[in-house]
């Protein structure tokens, strides 16, 4: 039960968006809505026929898998593989994997403030630490990447995720390249001694020379001879 809470949270984040349609399309749901459905169905079941061992292990399963996720996991970051940097992410601070978000949304807002109250309590006893802004843009981004990519290979062979994941790796190889080349370009252009100004303006402009007519000076010549 434990495994199950935490593989549909995981499911939640890799893929909230996608639509799994059940009894051949009559029933049709996100993935992003399965977490709260199955914590309901066992608290239900829990209290109404007494499997509080169920209601237990669905809610601990829950908890440990978002925490970890949310807070510890390190995955590689995306300009790591156009740089190969090799920086890395801890945790996923996207706004759309907060613990509210794994409810409805009309519950959204009471629950946001009471996680928040306790994540603020754990800040202050230094148990948790804040994510700052580019933490919050890292995630949001690696969230748009997992949206783009769709279902993994393994668990969607016929999807568009290595399509979509090759499409995303050619871009940054390409962008990569493209720095690349401008860069050993204004390399070059810097090393290349500069020309003088005016040939070559008048190489662009054409060439006009001014030369006195000789036979002024000559005719001034005989006169003083003479």
């Amino acid at each position: 039960m434990a495994i199950q809470a935490g593989f549909l949270v995981a499911f939640k984040q890799l893929v909230p968006e996608h639509t799994v349609a059940i009894a051949k399309g009559l029933i049709r749901m996100r993935v992003k809505h399965f977490p709260a459905i199955f914590l309901f169905a066992n608290t239900l079941s829990g209290v109404v026929f007494g499997t509080e061992t169920a209601l237990f292990l669905a809610w601990f399963g829950f908890f440990t898998a978002w925490v970890y996720l949310r807070f510890y996991r390190t995955s590689p970051s995306l300009s790591s593989a156009a740089t190969g940097d090799g920086s890395v992410i801890h945790g996923d601070a996207s706004d759309t994997f907060a613990f509210a978000y794994f409810f409805p949304e009309p519950i959204h807002t009471p629950i946001a403030k009471l996680s928040d109250q306790i994540y603020n309590t754990l800040i202050t006893f230094k148990i948790c630490t804040p994510f700052s802004a580019e933490d919050v843009d890292a995630g949001n981004e690696q969230a748009m990447a997992r949206a783009e990519g769709g279902l993994p290979s393994l668990m969607n062979p016929n999807g568009r995720s290595g399509r979509g994941g090759g499409r995303r790796e050619e871009a940054e190889r390409r962008r990569a390249l493209a720095l690349k080349a401008l860069d050993q370009r204004l390399h070059a252009a810097a090393n290349i001694p500069q020309a003088p100004a005016a040939p070559a303006a008048a190489h662009m402009l054409g060439e006009t020379n001014y030369e006195p007519e000789r036979h002024d000076e000559q005719g001034r010549g005989e006169d003083g001879r003479s």
